[in-house]
């Protein structure tokens, strides 16, 4: 007899491991709910950009430093936030129906959305770069940035966020979790942040709400779970 089998490693008992899923949920189901509180407001915050080109980004981060980095820091814990609480999708699947869209939707979206928080670094480059250069050359520097392979791979994940969400909740619809409205709601949400005008960020603010609702009622869902599963 090895000493492995005669000394067997303890065990958590089944309470505790309760209490350990318990306490996953409900910080997933935090993270849901503060997750798009923080984003939205991180949108609303934004500074006024007064043309598409690359210089007047630059401009317009440049010209309030402090409106900048709130907004910027705002953004970040957003997808921070929800990057970590959309794995939380696939655990509000029960049985197979759903389940595998769901388990890959939630994944990439978290990678995305993690990667996105990442990617907020940019704000700061940008401020500084509007305050020590003329804007033509820091047009020029950030494009010359921006062109790198390399850094797209790293930080240009953004377009896989819709993706995940959408397959996902196409697992979490075939599941019965949430409805079929929260497809479309991802699309139009996707598309207000993309066109809707940063002259006024209210509105692309206002324009992503139907998605962040999508990260709302999955939040809810979650809390309905824990408590039922308390009830139970």
């Amino acid at each position: 007899m090895t000493a492995t089998a005669a000394h067997p490693l303890p065990t958590a008992s089944p309470v505790v491991r309760h209490r350990a899923h318990t306490a996953l949920a409900v910080a997933a189901g935090i993270a849901l709910l503060a997750g798009p509180a923080l984003f939205f407001a991180g949108l609303a915050t934004s500074p006024v950009q007064n043309g598409e080109d690359k210089a007047s980004y630059i401009e317009s981060l440049a010209r309030d430093p402090g409106l900048t980095q709130l907004s910027a820091v705002l953004l970040h814990y957003g997808n921070l936030l929800m990057g970590v609480g959309v794995i939380a999708f696939a655990w509000l699947v029960r049985g197979t129906r759903g389940a595998i869209p769901a388990v890959i939707g939630a994944l990439i979206a978290s990678v995305a959305l993690l990667d996105n928080s990442g990617s907020l670094f940019a704000d700061w480059m940008h401020l500084e770069l509007g305050r020590n250069l003329s804007l033509e050359a820091g047009a020029s520097i950030s494009e010359a940035v921006y062109s790198h392979l390399a850094f797209q791979l790293s930080f240009g994940l953004a377009p896989l966020i819709a993706v995940g969400l959408i397959v996902a909740a196409i697992g979490l619809v075939r599941a019965g979790v949430i409805g079929w409205w929260a497809i479309p709601a991802i699309v139009v949400g996707q598309a207000g942040l993309l066109f809707l005008p940063y002259a006024v960020p209210i509105l692309p603010a206002l324009g992503m709400t139907p998605l962040l609702a999508v990260f709302v009622a999955c939040g809810l869902r979650v809390f309905g779970r824990v408590r039922a599963n308390a009830a139970g």
